[in-house]
């Protein structure tokens, strides 16, 4: 398997009142599913914050305050033909007929892909802990400003080595925007780092443990937090007891 190069990441709001879930299941059924057909794509996931999850959410600043839905996509080589055709997928399946609804968005990036970690609780190469089943996501979204390398370097050796070891966490992915692509207009192009946390135990549970860590990555102001939450995986897993 190519290594990830990059990560796309959808973030949208709660679903209107008089949702029935339709609109969940097209996509886990149908839309997700078709992504796979484009060369690069090799990865899907979906997660969603209900109103508990949402409540146990420790930063949501400006517009990512409100995300309730975030689906991610894993890219590999050829990366920039694999985004463009990823952007056009909506418009053939529309006119097909399996383009049923669209969704507010609060912004799509697609960032590079920087490091792999895995717990070792989890037992597997940190390579492919974003394959292994998980319940859920602790979903970091911060805006660098001074000092960041060094900080960057600080997550490395001490930050999320201590993070993998906090009770129901399984491993984690490391994102940062780059100009190595060209991307089109829709597209966020703000600096940001972006970090998905796996993890084993309750999303919310888990995020409460994981806080006082948290709030120490924001304490030399090299970064500024926008989103810091859990979600739920949109698959159930029975490898629990």
């Amino acid at each position: 398997m190519q290594p990830v190069r990059a990560g796309i990441f959808s973030l949208t709001p709660p679903a209107p009142a008089d949702d029935d879930g339709g609109y969940l299941r097209w996509h886990l059924l149908d839309h997700m599913p078709e992504q796979y057909g484009i060369p690069g794509v090799v990865l899907a996931h979906r997660w969603i914050a209900d109103d508990g999850l949402r409540r146990a959410r420790i930063v949501g600043d400006g517009p990512l305050g409100d995300t309730a839905n975030l689906v991610q996509y894993y890219v590999t080589d050829p990366v920039e033909p694999t985004f463009a055709e990823f952007m056009q997928l909506g418009r053939r399946l529309a006119g097909l007929g399996r383009f049923p609804e669209r969704r507010p968005s609060l912004g799509v990036r697609m960032l590079a892909h920087l490091r792999w970690y895995a717990a070792p609780s989890a037992l597997v190469a940190p390579e492919v802990v974003a394959f292994r089943p998980h319940r859920g996501v602790l979903f970091l979204v911060e805006e660098p400003g001074d000092g960041i390398a060094s900080w960057l370097q600080w997550l490395h050796r001490e930050h999320l080595p201590a993070l993998l070891e906090v009770d129901g966490v399984a491993g984690a992915g490391l994102y940062r925007s780059n100009d190595l692509w060209r991307l089109p207009d829709r597209v966020d192009r703000d600096d940001a780092v972006v970090t998905v946390v796996y993890l084993d135990d309750d999303p919310a549970a888990t995020t409460g443990r994981a806080t006082g860590l948290l709030e120490e990555r924001w304490g030399t102001g090299a970064v500024r937090p926008l989103f810091a939450g859990p979600l739920r995986s949109m698959v159930s897993w029975e490898v629990w007891p």
